[in-house]
């Protein structure tokens, strides 16, 4: 049987590609939507570039939050440390 575990490492890398990827997709959508509701290309490109930089922040606060977590330890959390 193999050793399934996640480690902080391997889901700190997974949420930062799908968060690179929810934030590129976001901002295309957010700069389509704009250009829907009739607005310069000029602000459809500034919306779906804001939307990127917030969506990106967002992920790499949330990866930092993630890093800091796992570099506590499981016995700073209340928990049984894993053997």
């Amino acid at each position: 049987m193999t050793d399934s575990s996640i480690t902080a490492h391997s889901l700190a890398a997974l949420w930062l590609a799908l968060g690179r990827r929810l934030a590129v997709a976001a901002g295309a959508l957010a700069a389509l939507v704009s250009l829907f509701a009739d607005a310069p290309v000029w602000v459809a490109a500034l919306r779906g570039t804001l939307t990127l930089a917030a969506v990106l922040a967002t992920v790499r606060a949330g990866r930092a939050l993630l890093a800091r977590s796992a570099a506590a330890g499981p016995a700073a959390r209340g928990g049984k440390p894993n053997a």
